[in-house]
């Protein structure tokens, strides 16, 4: 009344008591029912009243009983805003974080994923390739003693994962690319005959499960310049006498050319982006068993690794084989035969 110069002496009143619904008088009774935490703010938005932040559980179930009793003529009560804080559920939002986590990586499917019990249940498939599951818990505040995982090994058809497949497969050489483009893995460069061939194989293997591998920019690589030195190497034989392993010392000097060519051709290849590999094959003459025969062949074959290594040529480069009897150079019944067939061959290979 003060202001109003009305005689308070002469009213007379008499009030009773009722509850607003305007959403100021609702609002301010919920803040002292409920006493909000900190982490929660109540205001009012186009006549609703609206609680946004973070409260236990215990607080958000508070808050929705009284939601739901304002439902019957007050303003609309609107909790959707709220997170729960509760242990139990931050371990719930933090575990669908991680599954988030692992379906978003190539190569991994989740197929089940459950939480029973405070423990944490997945299982799927997933490729050797893909991220480690285990590695993918670090930051996501998930307890991994609490997680309990089964995945099944299966191959990704996802392009990244097929190329380096290919990649640790066909080795391809430095003179070669593979690359992916538009979801296509396209090889581009030269190559060696038979590198490409492998390729194409690889092409028909992969196109019956859906993936494109191109091998139209692929040709084959000019080794013109490496030809004759093949052939030199590849004519060249180390002989043996009756019955030896171990060659005489007129095949030193051939020995001595043989490594230099090997080294030469070696170095040479790997320049033209590829590697070259040489097949040391022992033989022998028909005199004798055959068991004996491929034994003797086999050990003339890693003699002859054995003094091209102490002459310098990686022992990597060197191939060897025992063919015994089965691959003479000449007929064992003509003038040379038996003499001519106990000898070490060298085959030049390029990949």
């Amino acid at each position: 009344m003060s202001g109003t110069q009305v005689d308070p002496a002469r009213v007379h009143s008499q009030w009773q008591l009722y509850q607003s619904l305007e959403p100021e008088f609702v609002l301010k009774r919920l803040t002292a029912s409920l006493t909000p935490p900190d982490t929660v703010r109540l205001s009012i938005v186009n006549d609703r009243i609206v609680a946004e932040g973070e409260a236990p559980d215990t607080w958000i179930d508070r808050a929705r009983a009284a939601a739901r009793q304002l439902s019957a003529g007050g303003p609309e009560f609107d909790i959707s805003k709220v997170r729960d804080v509760s242990p139990e559920a931050r371990a719930a939002e933090h575990w669908q974080y991680y599954v988030s986590r692992l379906e978003a990586q190539p190569g991994i499917i989740v197929a089940q994923q459950t939480a029973r019990g405070g423990h944490f249940y997945i299982s799927g498939l997933r490729d050797p390739l893909a991220a480690d599951p285990q590695a993918l818990l670090s930051g996501t505040q998930v307890d991994p003693d609490r997680v309990h995982s089964q995945w099944q090994f299966y191959q990704s058809l996802d392009p990244k994962f097929v190329v380096k497949r290919l990649t640790a497969s066909l080795t391809p050489p430095k003179s070669v690319q593979l690359s992916i483009i538009q979801g296509r893995i396209v090889v581009v460069g030269e190559a060696p005959a038979a590198w490409i061939n492998r390729a194409q194989a690889a092409a028909e293997q992969l196109s019956a499960d859906g993936v494109v591998l191109d091998v139209s920019q692929l040709h084959e690589l000019d080794l013109a310049e490496l030809n004759h030195l093949r052939e030199a190497i590849q004519t060249t034989d180390i002989f043996f006498s009756s019955g030896k392993v171990v060659p005489g010392p007129e095949q030193v000097p051939v020995l001595d050319r043989l490594a230099g060519q090997i080294k030469e051709f070696a170095q040479d290849a790997r320049k033209s982006g590829v590697t070259a590999r040489f097949m040391l094959t022992g033989h022998s003459d028909a005199t004798g068993r055959e068991t004996a025969n491929a034994s003797i062949s086999a050990a003339r074959a890693e003699t002859v690794r054995a003094l091209l290594n102490k002459r310098g040529v990686a022992p990597e480069l060197l191939l060897v084989r025992g063919a015994g009897t089965f691959e003479p150079a000449v007929p064992e019944n003509s003038q040379t035969g038996s003499s001519t067939n106990r000898r070490v061959s060298v085959t030049v290979n390029l990949d």
